[in-house]
């Protein structure tokens, strides 16, 4: 998900929290898509990274995705950059590295497949020396969820392919909002019979 595209998503959850009725009248289908994604958003703890833990984190996944460029990067290797990832999109730091395309290619890297291929929902544990239990968890792609535990290390990982199909609906949706040409405005009515074909009662 690129920035833009999270921000749209972000305002449209925020109008459908501050005005339900009004959203739904006006939107239904999205309304039909929003909530799920709008109840399943991460738990973030109180706390932030610091500069220094940032760099940290941004240094570290440009590493390893340069080790992917060149085909050198190894399971754990991906696993870490998955641990990178989601200590950055915790703290909301959404730097130009931290896309859905890098998640995906780290995803397929550490557990051989895409996080689209699974049909059932998987929560993959990590043998990590020294984990502790799941006290935060990260989504990215609206359905896979990156857990850490209290030291922020990676401990399993969970795929929801209900949440994924959810999402996917979700960004053709904001596709088309971000993408909307000069004359939307004049065209209001055509383009929202795109959005939602079975119109409103």
């Amino acid at each position: 998900m690129t920035t833009t595209e999270k921000r749209i998503l972000d305002l449209l959850q925020a109008k459908l929290k501050q005005d339900p009725e009004g959203f739904r009248e006006y939107l239904p289908a999205v309304a039909d898509l929003l909530p799920a994604q709008a109840q399943k958003q991460p738990s973030k703890s109180s706390s932030s990274l610091t500069q220094k833990e940032f760099d940290f984190h941004r240094a570290g996944l440009q590493k390893t995705l340069g080790k992917l460029d060149s085909g050198e990067a190894v399971r754990q290797e991906a696993i870490k950059g998955l641990e990178h990832c989601a200590n950055l999109i915790r703290n909301d730091s959404f730097t130009t590295e931290v896309t859905a395309e890098t998640v995906k290619r780290l995803f397929k890297a550490a557990f051989g497949k895409l996080p689209s291929s699974y049909k059932a929902k998987t929560t993959i544990r990590l043998d990590r020396k020294g984990a502790g239990p799941v006290r935060d968890r990260v989504t990215e792609l609206g359905g896979v969820h990156l857990e850490l535990d209290k030291n922020r290390r990676l401990v399993s990982v969970s795929v929801d392919p209900g949440q994924l199909r959810e999402m996917r609906e979700m960004m053709k949706i904001v596709g088309m909002i971000k993408d909307a040409p000069p004359d939307l405005a004049e065209r209001h009515d055509d383009y929202m019979a795109m959005i939602d074909p079975h119109g409103r009662d």
